[in-house]
C-alpha cells in the first residue's frame, strides 16, 4: 500500500512537472533571451552568433542579447550558464571545447553531458591538413610512410596543448599508427606561421583565405580535408577518410541550454534556429566563413556531442594527456 502510494506521488509529480513545461511552452519567449559565447568578440563562434542574432528574434519576438563571457577556455561562460534558471532564457554557444575542456582542465566545474541540454547544431567546418612544402609527400599515404620511416622526428604545430587541432592531429597518429611529436603555440596564426617558416612541418588547421592565398603560393601544401567527403569549397583536395577510413573530424559550432530546461521551449527555440539558420542571408555568410550550415533536432544535436565525447575521451587517454 505504501509503495502504491509512492508511486502515485511520483506520478502526479511528473505529471505536474510536464504541465509546467507545458505552460511555460505556452507563453515562450516574453522576454529577452540572452546568449552565451565563452570566448572573445570577433572570433568565429561569436561572428556566427551576431549573424543569426536578427533572425532570432524576429522569430521569436523578443530581443536577443548577446553577451561575451570569456575566461578558463571558455568555462567561465559554461558555468554561467550552467548555474543559470533552466527556462531557455539563458542560452550557451558551444563548440569542440565545450566538450574536451573538463577532461583537461580539473577546475572546468562542469560537465557537458550532464549540466546542458542541447538546443541543436548551427555549422560545421573541416580541417586541412597542411605540410612544409620540404616534406616529400603529395598526398597523405605519402606523408605516413614519411613520417613512419622518420619516426618521432617529424613535428606538428597546434594552437596550444588540448587545442582542436592537437587532439585532432594526435587522433590521426592513432589512426595512422605515427609518432609524430607535438609542439605548442599561442595561438592558430602562430602555429599556421611555425608550418611557412619550416619550424614545424605539419598542421592541422581550418581554412581561411589567407592559409589558400600561401597554398595558391606554393608556400604550404595543403593534403587533405577532415571532413567526411571532399568539400564543395576545396573540390581537389581529397579527404583523410579516403587513405584512413572514417577519419572525421569537425569543428562545430551549436546552441545550448541549461540541463532541465522543458523539452516544449527546446523544441520553440530548435525550430527558430533552424529557420533562422535557412535564411539567404545567413547562408550566404556561413559559407564565407567557410561553414556547412547543419539545421536539425536538438537530439541528434546532443548525439553528435556524445559521441565526440566518447572520441576525444579515448584520444586523450591513449596519447596520454593528462588535466590541470
Amino acid at each position: 500500500m505504501m509503495f502504491r502510494r509512492q508511486w502515485l506521488a511520483m506520478s502526479a509529480l511528473a505529471l505536474s512537472a510536464l504541465a509546467l513545461g507545458s505552460a511555460q511552452a505556452d507563453t515562450f519567449p516574453s522576454r529577452p533571451i540572452k546568449i552565451i559565447v565563452p570566448f572573445a568578440a570577433g572570433g568565429t563562434g561569436d561572428v556566427l552568433i551576431r549573424t543569426l542574432q536578427e533572425p532570432l528574434q524576429r522569430r521569436l519576438g523578443q530581443p536577443i542579447i548577446v553577451e561575451n563571457r570569456l575566461g578558463a577556455s571558455g568555462s567561465m561562460g559554461t558555468v554561467f550558464v550552467k548555474n543559470s534558471p533552466a527556462d531557455g532564457y539563458t542560452l550557451l554557444q558551444v563548440g569542440n571545447s565545450t566538450v574536451t575542456t573538463p577532461m583537461l582542465q580539473k577546475a572546468a566545474n562542469y560537465d557537458s553531458q550532464k549540466d546542458l541540454a542541447p538546443v541543436g547544431l548551427i555549422a560545421t567546418t573541416p580541417m586541412v591538413f597542411l605540410i612544409n612544402p620540404v616534406v616529400p609527400a603529395t598526398n597523405i599515404k605519402q606523408l605516413i610512410d614519411y613520417a613512419k620511416a622518420n619516426a618521432g622526428k617529424l613535428e606538428f604545430s597546434s594552437a596550444g596543448r588540448g587545442s582542436l587541432a592537437h587532439l585532432a592531429t594526435e587522433s590521426f597518429n592513432q589512426a595512422a599508427g605515427l609518432k609524430m611529436v607535438f609542439v605548442p603555440y599561442q595561438g592558430a596564426s602562430q602555429a599556421f606561421n611555425a608550418v611557412l617558416a619550416g619550424d614545424v612541418k605539419v598542421a592541422l588547421t581550418t581554412p581561411s583565405d589567407a592559409i589558400n592565398s600561401f597554398v595558391g603560393a606554393g608556400r604550404v601544401r595543403m593534403l587533405a580535408v577532415s571532413s567526411e567527403k571532399r568539400s564543395p569549397l576545396l573540390p581537389d583536395v581529397p579527404a583523410i577518410s579516403e587513405t584512413l577510413p572514417n577519419f572525421v573530424v569537425n569543428a562545430f559550432f551549436g546552441m545550448s541550454a541549461p540541463a532541465g530546461t522543458p523539452p516544449a521551449v527546446i523544441a520553440k527555440l530548435n525550430d527558430a534556429l533552424n529557420k533562422s539558420i535557412a535564411e539567404p542571408a545567413v547562408q550566404e555568410k556561413l559559407k564565407a566563413l567557410g561553414m556547412f550550415p547543419h539545421p536539425g533536432d536538438a537530439k541528434s544535436f546532443g548525439d553528435m556531442m556524445t559521441r565526440d565525447h566518447a572520441l576525444w575521451t579515448g584520444v586523450i587517454t591513449k596519447a596520454g594527456i593528462e588535466a590541470e
